[in-house]
């Protein structure tokens, strides 16, 4: 049996070496969220997401080794599960981008509906109010839609712009009531900027999403065009019997007649 094309062969055994290295990192990754999963009091939520990153690591990893495996023994069985595995991962990964583009438009939504009950944000609880201001510090904003007055009586100092910023667009004075000194805050509101940064992280979660899906579906054409070659390769030469006899394919030459 001749052997596979070693033009593809050679590029299928490359790609199934990403795939596992990128199965690695997937790993890693969920390893390194598994620690940080303990330090947190608070992280149940964060257990399917790292029983996910565990199976699909793990399975990234297996569909690298069996295509290895298989192009490099011509085993087609291997070459198979191969196939399946990544077209799998490929579908996999096509659904969780729709659901990830889908939840795009429902942010805003959320963030608004569950600050919009804990206004006035000077009466929320401590978490809220310390998770505000270390937004409000990364942020450079003040409130969440209503800027400033989303705080009522007493807005705190995360809110106040530093004096380089006063005299520009970025800060707003607060004018002087019995309750509020007149102070400069700034002018943005949060939830539009947290908004906005959210989208550019599902932007960028969408494309690797979208360019593994890809990167896998080119792997899925090259095992088929293997197991092509070795199907063509295995196949016997017929060969043909005739029970009728034939004329030969050369003619008696006459004898020589003697010179008298």
């Amino acid at each position: 049996m001749r052997k596979t094309n070693v033009c593809m062969k050679r590029p299928f055994l490359i790609f199934n070496i990403i795939l596992g290295i990128i199965g690695g990192l997937i790993l890693a990754l969920a390893i390194f969220g598994h620690g940080a999963y303990h330090a947190i009091e608070e992280g149940d939520n964060m257990v399917p997401g790292l029983v996910f990153f565990y199976i699909l690591g793990i399975v990234v990893v297996v569909v690298s080794v069996l295509g290895a495996y298989g192009s490099r023994k011509e085993k087609k069985w291997a070459l198979i599960l191969c196939c399946i595995g990544a077209s799998l991962l490929c579908i996999t990964m096509m659904v969780i981008a729709g659901k990830v583009a889908a939840s795009k438009s429902q942010v805003q939504e959320a963030m608004k509906a569950h600050f919009e009950d804990k206004k006035p944000l000077d009466k929320a609880d401590e978490h809220t109010q310390n998770s505000l201001d270390a937004l409000q510090k990364e942020f450079e904003c003040c409130g969440m839609d209503k800027g400033y007055q989303d705080w009522g009586e007493h807005i705190p100092p995360s809110c106040h712009c530093p004096e380089y910023y006063k005299n520009t667009s970025k800060c707003i004075e607060v004018p002087k009531t019995a309750n509020v000194s007149e102070e400069v805050v700034y002018s943005e509101p949060c939830l539009p900027l947290v908004v906005k940064y959210v989208e550019k992280a599902i932007n960028g979660m969408l494309g690797i999403l979208f360019g593994f899906a890809f990167f896998v579906m080119i792997g899925v054409v090259m095992a088929v065009v293997l197991l092509c070659q070795m199907r063509r390769q295995q196949k016997p030469t017929p060969m043909t019997f005739s029970v009728h006899s034939s004329e030969p394919d050369y003619k008696e030459l006459p004898e020589p007649t003697e010179n008298i």
